[in-house]
């Protein structure tokens, strides 16, 4: 093509937005555990150490448009704001929050008891990189899904 030619305009494709995770946990190595899993998955994300971290951060998120996807919380966070706390405050700020709880006192059969209580996943620790992986795209998808639903 010389300099007189131009490319054909194409529509531009519609892409779903790459997934955002925030990871809250106050263990540095799950942290980097779960955001090696992410981002092998393509997802962008970001890590938190403490609830209200994860409230300010998902603040931050909302104001600038940009929100998270999925919050991977585990619940036994020391001092503070704990997790179910993190949770509630991060659903005040975002109804829509898709929340997957993550705990190493969880049975593995808790989901229901789990979405009942406004979660949208269980990740019971300490999990492999394909559990975590599966919980993360079930719920990007059953998310993505009611989104649609709704436009």
């Amino acid at each position: 093509m010389n300099a007189t030619e131009t490319a054909p305009e194409t529509a531009p494709a519609m892409a779903e937005p790459t997934p955002r995770v925030l990871i809250v946990d106050d263990e540095r190595a799950m942290q980097m555990l779960a955001g090696a899993i992410v981002d092998k998955l393509g997802y962008d994300f970001t890590c938190a150490s403490s609830g209200e971290e994860a409230a300010e951060l998902t603040k931050q998120a909302i104001e600038e448009g940009n929100r998270y996807s999925v919050v991977v919380m585990d619940l036994a966070l020391p001092g503070g704001m704990s997790g179910l706390e993190a949770t509630i405050a991060i659903k005040q700020l975002d109804a829509d929050a898709q929340v997957i709880v993550s705990s190493g006192y969880l049975e593995q059969n808790a989901r229901s008891a789990a979405l009942e209580h406004g979660f949208a996943g269980i990740l019971p620790k300490p999990y492999t990189a394909d559990r975590l992986a599966s919980e993360l795209k079930w719920v990007v998808k059953r998310s993505n899904a009611a989104t649609q639903e709704n436009v």
